[in-house]
């Protein structure tokens, strides 16, 4: 898990021409001429972890920077505040590589400099106000019911009255005109867009907490949106099989799916796939695929080729002695027309003290089995 996020914070730091690397007592250390930023990876850091990572951070002339997969206490974010030490945490992070890749943040601005230069005017402003805001992207969308009452609003508005203005003419007295205010066309703004072709998320997250019964009950309920990556793949197989004067047909069509994180097999919803999906309200995660394309297609023909697979009782006599041979005809790789593309699969994951469960996103049924496999990935 720590190295996995330390290639992450390192392509990070890499996008804003940062020297990354591992230097002294610190897991990186991003460095630019008079701007260098100590960080470090903690699994559940506590207010003395804050302290001497502050202390050390200073001594070395760095900035300092906590990144953890968990969630910082009251009490951590307090000592941090108090020392001035950046923390990002598991939700934080998440939701800032998410706009990072949406938004395309112009990278060239360096968001950990002291006196940092005013982006172009051509260029969008991007208002910060904490470095991971600064890092990455810009205040959260407005929701939709936000922005279609903001529409309303503007609607009800009276239009603007002509207004009278005075031209001077060089040879003659001052004359007046009506003269009409143009109005500005209203722009909607289009709602930002996870880039994954998935299945829709019909089941809201206090849906999800209601139908997780008592785990959803509990104060420390914590409600979070996993898209589970899948390779779905269409097969259709029209084969004949010979042996002697026999023929033996094998064909037959159809569509399945394979996780491609515990390789599970599961059957094709009968929903219409969407390409992209709206950035949830909810915490969300994108999880990798740890199946690759090419073993997903082996697992796929080896089922198809087990699936038609037929075997023929022969019965035949020798001479006065009855035979009965048993003859088994499969289809080749070659004879089976493939297709397979990855797809995405929402389902909510809800967990408290009182125990977990993980919820499909678009019919509301609880999952039998753990969709990620326990992998906790970026």
């Amino acid at each position: 898990m720590s190295n996995n996020l330390i290639d992450v914070l390192e392509q990070i730091f890499g996008t804003y021409n940062y020297t990354v690397g591992a230097k002294n007592d610190f897991d990186l250390v991003a460095e630019k001429p008079n701007n260098n930023v100590a960080i470090r990876v903690m699994d559940n850091p506590g207010t003395e972890d804050v302290r001497q990572f502050a202390d050390m951070a200073k001594a070395e002339g760095c900035k300092a920077l906590i990144v953890s997969m968990t969630y910082f206490t009251e009490d951590v974010k307090k000592a941090a505040r108090v020392r001035d030490v950046m923390i990002w945490d598991r939700a934080e992070l998440e939701k800032q590589i998410g706009k990072a890749v949406l938004l395309r943040i112009d990278a060239d601005r360096d968001p950990f400099a002291s006196s940092p230069e005013p982006a172009p005017a051509e260029k969008k402003e991007v208002s910060v106000s904490a470095l991971t805001q600064e890092l990455y992207g810009s205040a959260p969308e407005k929701p939709k019911a936000a922005r279609a009452a903001a529409g309303k609003a503007v609607a009800a508005e009276p239009r603007p009255e002509p207004r009278q203005e005075v031209f001077e003419a060089e040879d003659g007295p001052a004359v007046a005109a009506d003269v009409a205010v143009a109005e500005e066309p209203e722009v909607e703004e289009e709602p930002l867009k996870l880039p994954i072709k998935c299945y829709p998320v019909k089941i809201k997250a206090t849906d999800a907490v209601k139908i997780s019964g008592n785990i959803g009950r509990a104060e420390d309920t914590e409600v979070t949106l996993n898209f589970i990556p899948y390779w779905k793949y269409d097969y259709s197989l029209d084969v004949m099989g010979k042996y002697r004067d026999l023929t033996v047909p094998m064909t037959g069509k159809g569509s399945k799916m394979i996780n491609a994180i515990n390789r599970n097999v599961d059957a094709v919803p009968n929903l219409k796939l969407i390409d992209g999906v709206e950035v949830p309200d909810a915490p969300y995660h994108i999880q990798q695929a740890a199946l690759t394309e090419e073993e997903a297609r082996a697992m796929a023909i080896k089922s198809i080729i087990d699936d038609h697979t037929r075997t023929i009782r022969l019965k035949g006599t020798q001479g006065e002695a009855a035979i009965v041979e048993h003859k088994k005809f499969s289809p080749k790789p070659t004879d089976i027309k493939f297709a397979m593309e990855m797809l995405y699969v929402p389902f909510w994951s809800v967990r408290s003290h009182k125990g977990y469960m993980e919820i499909n996103a678009y019919d509301g049924k609880p999952t039998q089995t753990p969709m990620d496999d326990g992998a906790e990935i970026l």
